[in-house]
């Protein structure tokens, strides 16, 4: 994990030793939102999923207990 750490710094320095870090950290945050969006459509999808098969799953028990 230190290796990580210290290995991504490097990168940083020499991308701000050239003048690309703005670039870099655009380029970073756009990625970084990209996943974070998707997993938040994902929770949501799942969310409104389960939602969606409990209320079939009480439809179906109503469904046995009018019939028996």
């Amino acid at each position: 994990m230190t290796w990580m750490f210290v290995f991504i710094l490097i990168l940083l320095l020499l991308a701000a030793v050239f003048g690309i870090l703005g670039i870099v950290l655009k380029t970073a945050l756009v990625i970084t939102l990209a996943i974070l969006l998707t997993i938040a459509f994902l929770t949501l999808f799942a969310y409104y999923w389960f939602r969606y098969r409990v209320y079939r799953f009480r439809r179906e028990l109503e469904r046995r207990s009018r019939s028996s």
